[in-house]
């Protein structure tokens, strides 16, 4: 199965961006896989994150894809390779990031927000794309981004609330990123089945 094809099947992809990251990232995932979410992201904003990152890769079941968002070096994304990661997640389009996974055999979904930029990361190899900031831009933009790009893979990623999902899947995502709307701040005890259970 492609990472398209499994992003398509799990409609969300959870984005574990926390300042206590390293204390709870495998608590994190135990209560997301408990509600359902089959796709997880460490960003690596942290110093602790890279750390965190390896640890999930080695704990989550197989059913589920772990990937690392805000790569941002070509370095970041050997260390990825590395660990096992299936994905590597992108704020911004950079096709040397592109082509240095496809020399890891890693997946790398680059950031896009303009027609321009969408041609420019099919023409490095992308398949997938995360259309961001999705929040601000709005539905109506990614469906006239759909337009001339029918068959574009987005997955709007920022500033999206968990109960929008199911209109950002009807128009045309293929997944949808949720970050401080699903995992916040604060205690890992989430009840995030209760939050997904329209967005499931």
């Amino acid at each position: 199965m492609t990472l398209r094809e499994s992003l398509e099947r799990v409609r969300v992809l959870a984005i574990l961006r926390r300042s206590d990251i390293g204390e709870v990232v495998l608590d994190l995932f135990e209560a997301l896989h408990g509600a359902g979410v089959r796709a997880v992201e460490v960003t690596l904003d942290r110093p602790e994150a890279p750390d965190a990152f390896r640890r999930l890769v080695g704990h989550a079941s197989p059913d589920t894809i772990v990937g690392a968002g805000t790569v941002l070096t070509t370095e970041q994304v050997d260390m990825i390779a590395d660990s096992g990661g299936s994905f590597a997640v992108c704020p911004h389009l950079d096709p040397k990031l592109i082509e240095r996974g496809q020399a890891r055999g890693l997946i790398v979904i680059p950031g896009i927000s303009t027609a321009t930029e969408i041609v420019a990361a099919r023409a490095a190899g992308a398949e997938v794309l995360k259309l961001f900031p999705a929040g601000p831009l709005g539905i109506p933009y990614m469906k006239a981004l759909l337009g001339p790009f029918r068959d574009a893979a987005f997955v709007p990623t920022g500033g999206i609330a968990v109960d929008e999902v199911p209109a950002w899947i009807e128009a045309g995502a293929i997944c949808v990123g949720l970050g401080g709307g699903l995992v916040g701040t604060g205690s890992v005890d989430l009840g995030v089945e209760a939050i997904l259970r329209s967005a499931m």
